[in-house]
């Protein structure tokens, strides 16, 4: 009697299930009906029918795996599926900085003044800095003619970036179908690249199209994309979406080569190629080497392709906007998007948006106006997008725990080493981004598990917001921390500050005095000196601190400098409650530089003291 084929398991692809579902129907049929497969010759054979069938069952489904975005693990898979949505991954991003250039006392050997032309700087121009002990190339990116006064030579606006020019050429033949030029280096940041074609003599410049609604037959634009083996390649248009190229025409495509490792956060630059046979300037760095980045990851692709395929490239939804700001820069540990009337007061007619990079707290002025840029050309007439920089909430943390001196062999520092590790882990882990909160037990219990010999922690919270100041102009500031303050009772700390300390600056009229602020413990803000350790007020009605809401309000006053070297004044209070939570374009951060931390041996547990007999311990109350 045969067996309905139905009886055989075929969904189970592993070794072992293979060979019990050949044997389980091969005992189905009176020739083996008591037949001892174990040991036998046939065995083996079923093994390795079981074997070839496990493969190609693995096989077939990594191969169907791989025809779906969301199942896809192989990067030139993804990619490729990516691209049916319309979405193109981001290649690498080379880091870049901006210069002021001074020459001074410039004179050519017979006496005479060059001009301001003969003093151009050509792009490409060869820059270097030293960070963190290595050595990293940077070029300039257009040609600068400098202002002359005199003898003086000044360039103010040079934007640099990491790496070097290189420029691949080809000649388009027809006789290749679907040309596709690949470029030789494997890094390369296509923001960076410029082609140009030219036919019959006649150089023309393409742009790289990112909208095809707009390209018409006679468009000079190419395209660009990831190929296989994770080179980039472009190609053209065939006079439909885009002008068509004919045999012998000659392409030029220059671009930028990104170092395998970007010099995010230089500041000191020299020049390595002399102008006009000078090479001794004045450098001064304008804003700081920021936005290297990789090739965008497969995760992040899948997550991007479908956002970037439901908006359509428009800009309409909240989430429209945040598909293309990830999109247009892809080197954002996170994006927030908020609409102008939920500010305070509102703002209609706006849509705001804050990004935070991998390597920076803020956006250079650069890149945000890039972004800025590229949204205005997508965006509904009626709306207006603005890019803001993320306010930034540091969380100032006060530990003490206490340890059982007998439980381990380790210091009081090593212990103090690995609550701060403890600390800067869960900062990694649960915050830096926008919409988190800050639970205060859920890192008590990190402390307290840091270490088998750690018995329990007091860990106190301030928080401190900084707020940049425009020197010799009257301003009013506002700094909201979307979070409550401590406020127990009107007039409380009232001799000592209140909750609200700042760092100090100085004021217009007053060049000896340097002033800071506080709170009277019930809403006001005062100005204040320190004078032989007493306060001296200047101005007891400075502004308003309003303790539910979180806000502190400084009435109009001309800020002369500032302490902190960024013009800026840190303002620092304590919370109504230790959770924190981030509001719109807010961030949460442990400030990492401002962790103490202070280990003490637990007496009672070391046997040293008796319950309740001098037995201390910080407590939260000490506020």
């Amino acid at each position: 009697m045969a067996v309905k084929s139905s009886n055989i398991n075929a969904t189970d692809l592993d070794f072992d299930t293979i060979s019990e579902n050949i044997k389980t129907y091969l005992k189905g049929q009176d020739k083996f009906k008591d037949y001892n497969f174990e040991g036998s010759n046939l065995n083996v054979l079923i093994d390795m029918m079981a074997y070839a069938s496990h493969i190609s069952g693995v096989n077939t489904n990594i191969a169907a795996s791989e025809l779906f975005l969301d199942s896809a693990q192989m990067r030139k898979n993804v990619v490729s599926r990516a691209k049916d949505l319309g979405f193109v991954p981001a290649s690498e991003k080379a880091s870049s900085a901006q210069l002021e250039v001074k020459m001074t006392n410039i004179r050519m050997a017979d006496g005479t003044i060059p001009t301001a032309n003969d003093m151009t700087m050509p792009r490409g121009h060869n820059f270097r800095t030293v960070y963190d002990g290595v050595t990293y190339n940077f070029v300039n990116t257009t040609s600068v003619v400098p202002t002359r006064d005199g003898l003086n030579f000044s360039y103010p606006t040079v934007d640099i970036v990491q790496g070097q020019y290189i420029t691949d050429t080809f000649v388009f033949d027809s006789q290749i179908k679907n040309s596709k030029f690949v470029l030789s280096n494997s890094r390369v940041d296509r923001s960076k690249l410029e082609v140009s074609v030219n036919s019959n003599g006649v150089s023309s410049k393409y742009s790289l199209s990112t909208e095809v609604s707009t390209i018409t037959s006679s468009s000079r634009v190419f395209y660009a994309q990831e190929n296989e083996e994770g080179f980039l390649e472009i190609y053209f248009g065939d006079d439909v979406l885009g002008k068509g190229l004919v045999d012998g025409d000659l392409i030029s495509a220059t671009y930028i080569t990104v170092d395998d490792i970007h010099a995010d956060g230089a500041k000191l630059f020299s020049m390595v190629d002399a102008i006009n046979g000078f090479s001794t300037p004045t450098i001064t760095t304008l804003e700081n080497s920021s936005g290297g980045s990789e090739k965008e990851d497969i995760e992040s692709i899948k997550f991007k392709a479908t956002k970037f395929y439901t908006s359509q490239n428009r800009l309409v939804t909240l989430n429209d906007y945040k598909a293309k700001v990830s999109e247009y820069y892809p080197n954002a540990d996170a994006v927030a998007v908020w609409g102008g009337e939920d500010n305070d007061p509102p703002e209609y007619g706006k849509v705001f948006i804050s990004l935070k990079p991998q390597n920076s707290d803020y956006l250079s002025v650069a890149e945000k106006s890039e972004v800025q840029t590229k949204l205005n050309q997508l965006n509904m007439l009626t709306v207006r997008p603005v890019i803001v920089d993320a306010e930034i909430v540091k969380i100032l943390l006060t530990t003490v725990f206490k340890y059982n001196s007998n439980d381990t062999t380790l210091s009081k520092g090593e212990l103090e080493t690995i609550v701060r590790n403890a600390i800067v882990n869960f900062d990694n882990t649960n915050l830096n981004n926008f919409d988190s909160i800050f639970r205060h037990s859920n890192l008590v219990k990190d402390i307290d598990n840091a270490n088998t010999a750690i018995l329990s922690n007091i860990t106190n919270v301030r928080l401190e917001k900084r707020k940049q100041i425009e020197i010799a102009k009257s301003e009013g500031l506002v700094i909201e921390f979307g979070n409550g303050f401590f406020h127990p009772h009107d007039g409380h700390n009232k001799a000592s500050g209140g909750i609200l300390t700042t760092t100090g600056f100085k004021v217009d009229g007053d060049t000896v005095n340097t002033y800071f602020f506080d709170d009277d413990g019930s809403g006001v803000i005062r100005r204040y000196s320190m004078q032989s350790g007493v306060r001296v007020f200047a101005d007891q009605s400075a502004g308003t601190i309003d303790y539910t809401s979180g806000k502190i309000s400084i009435d109009a006053i001309k800020f002369t400098s500032t302490v902190n070297s960024d013009t800026s004044i840190d303002f620092t209070v304590i919370p109504s409650s230790d959770d924190v939570v981030a509001i719109r374009g807010s961030l949460i951060d442990i400030s990492v530089n401002d962790i103490r931390v202070t280990g003490e041996v637990d007496t009672i547990s070391s046997g040293e003291s008796s319950a309740g007999v001098g037995y201390n311990s910080t407590s939260t109350s000490s506020y």
